[in-house]
């Protein structure tokens, strides 16, 4: 699967605005508030810097990048899975193109024939 987005390049009030979070709870400068979406309470503790695109969890100090949201919201590791998230997320805002292409360093299998069985020879009991 190939995803045309870079997510280090998404802005994420844009992100936030995907996931729901048109505006921020406070605005401070370049500093933007938001109600933790990773948090079951929803307290406005996530901070993000506009101008670093970094955020900050006030509460727990986790911190970091988009990743590190997508990370904090669905608790996989896997960087192709978060990319796949925050695709899907973003394509409610934007156009992201997705294609299904085979992989060229895969070898292709022959396909498969369907082979009937021979049929069971004839036994003989033995006494």
């Amino acid at each position: 699967m190939i995803i045309d987005l870079d997510p280090k390049k998404v802005p994420l009030t844009e992100f936030m605005k995907a996931l729901g979070y048109d505006s921020p709870v406070a605005a401070d400068g370049v500093l933007r508030t938001y109600n933790a979406p990773y948090d079951d309470r929803h307290e406005p503790t996530m901070v993000i810097n506009i101008e670093t695109n970094l955020w900050r969890d006030t509460k727990s100090g986790a911190s970091g990048g988009i990743y590190d949201l997508a990370y904090e919201m669905t608790g996989s590791c896997n960087r192709s899975e978060l990319l796949l998230y925050i695709a899907t997320q973003l394509s409610a805002t934007r156009k992201i193109n997705v294609r299904h292409e085979p992989d060229p360093t895969m070898r292709q299998l022959p396909p498969l024939t369907k082979t009937t069985p021979d049929k069971p020879k004839r036994r003989f009991k033995l006494f």
